[in-house]
């Protein structure tokens, strides 16, 4: 199978891991520790759960250590920017980093990887692109920030933000006029709370080619997306998840038998991982070759 290889790594062992608060679930030690052996490169990578009183101690002693690179994963993927010395241009836009690297001038950098993992993600789960789609995106945390900066790089059609605050939406909806600006997109963008007050609700679900669920899995939560008119869903519209843990989420399990098809997101997972590896060891390995060993 062919690996992409932009440069040498020495063969010194490195240390990487990821950040995050109730992250006993997360994969990604397993999956990087995959790729480091498919890579053959001496990688270890372990999970740091902290809760958000203890971050900045944290993640500050993970840089005095001059450890080579970190995924960050909620609640931090905005707080973060405070604690590191610059960024990548779409991680500056974005406003939200998930990949941090220790760079050859000694400085750590914040990279955002979850825009390729889900746009990538949603080609492989559904075999379609973004571009000229009509998305509705539950959210407007850490996540969607990238997922909404994907579907405006790609040009998606309309794109309709629900969030149970919805000032926090429309805040969201701020940035993105920014975005559309820089590139170039014709993209528009809407906003809700989850009262659905003043837009044609009915009218946006009917048309909807994918939803995707970037809320933070919680009781309250599903409730407010129960409230939703999902029945006016197209049949032929696809639904994600950006949870993984269980691989049926109870958004999907909802949607199930309501659209074409439906997806968790481990593929994203698994992609976004990919290139954070990349970044840290100039190594991509391919999904399929990771998908095996896994």
């Amino acid at each position: 199978m062919e690996r992409q290889k932009d440069s040498n790594f020495s063969g010194n062992p490195f240390f990487a891991g990821i950040f995050g608060y109730n992250i006993r679930y997360s994969l990604s030690p397993l999956i990087h520790n995959k790729m480091s052996e498919l890579s053959k490169i001496r990688l270890c990578y372990g999970s740091f759960d902290v809760p958000p009183e203890t971050f900045k101690v944290a993640f500050n002693g993970f840089k005095s250590l001059k450890l080579k690179g970190a995924n960050i994963t909620q609640p931090y993927k905005v707080e973060v920017l405070n604690y590191i010395e610059y960024l990548s241009k779409e991680a500056k836009l974005i406003g939200s980093v998930n990949t941090v690297n220790l760079e050859d001038d000694g400085f750590y950098k914040g990279y955002n990887t979850d825009t390729a993992g889900f746009a990538k993600g949603v080609e492989y789960e559904f075999g379609i692109g973004l571009k000229d789609k009509n998305v509705l995106v539950l959210g407007a945390g850490g996540a969607s920030r990238a997922i909404l900066y994907s579907l405006i790089k790609a040009g998606a059609q309309e794109v309709l933000i629900i969030n149970r605050n919805a000032g926090n939406a429309k805040r969201l909806f701020e940035e993105a006029g920014l975005w559309k600006g820089v590139l170039n997109s014709k993209s528009e963008v809407f906003f809700s709370g989850f009262n659905l007050t003043g837009i044609p609700a009915s009218g946006y679900f009917k048309k909807c080619d994918i939803i995707i669920n970037a809320m933070t899995p919680s009781e309250g939560s599903f409730e407010l997306i129960k409230s939703l008119p999902l029945k006016d869903l197209n049949i032929q519209s696809f639904a994600m998840d950006i949870s993984y843990n269980p691989s049926l989420t109870p958004f999907l399990e909802l949607l199930n038998g309501k659209v074409l098809k439906c997806a968790n997101g481990l593929s994203m997972l698994l992609l976004q991982a990919i290139e954070s590896f990349y970044i840290w060891t100039g190594n991509r390995v391919s999904l399929s070759e990771l998908k095996g060993v896994l």
